[in-house]
C-alpha cells in the first residue's frame, strides 16, 4: 500500500501544475491598477469615495463612477492562470480638470 501511494505521489508530482492566482493577490494586482489610475487622475483622487473590487469601480465626486474591464488575451485550451489586467474602461463624469 505505501508502495501504490508512493508512486501516486510520483506520478503527481511530475504532472505540470497551473493554478490560478490566489484571490488575494488578484485583489492586489486588481487595486494597484486602480490606485495607479487614481493617482493620475488628481479630480478622481480629490473627490475619492470609494473603490469597488467586485464591480471594479471607483466612486468619485458627487454620482461619478468609473468602470475597468478586464483586458482579454487569447489563451491556449486548459490554460489556467491569472486573470487578464484591469484597464480603465469609461466614466461618467471627466476624471480630468481639463477635460
Amino acid at each position: 500500500m505505501l508502495k501504490t501511494a508512493l508512486t501516486a505521489g510520483l506520478l503527481l508530482a511530475t504532472l505540470p501544475a497551473s493554478a490560478a492566482l490566489p484571490p488575494q493577490y488578484q485583489n492586489r494586482r486588481d487595486l494597484e491598477v486602480m490606485l495607479e489610475f487614481i493617482q493620475t487622475h488628481p479630480r478622481v483622487e480629490a473627490g475619492l469615495n470609494a473603490i469597488d473590487l467586485d464591480t471594479y469601480t471607483v466612486r468619485f465626486g458627487r454620482d461619478c463612477i468609473a468602470r475597468f474591464v478586464r483586458e482579454t488575451s487569447p489563451k491556449p485550451t486548459g490554460w489556467v492562470g491569472p486573470a487578464d489586467p484591469l484597464a480603465f474602461d469609461s466614466a461618467t463624469c471627466p476624471v480630468d480638470y481639463d477635460e
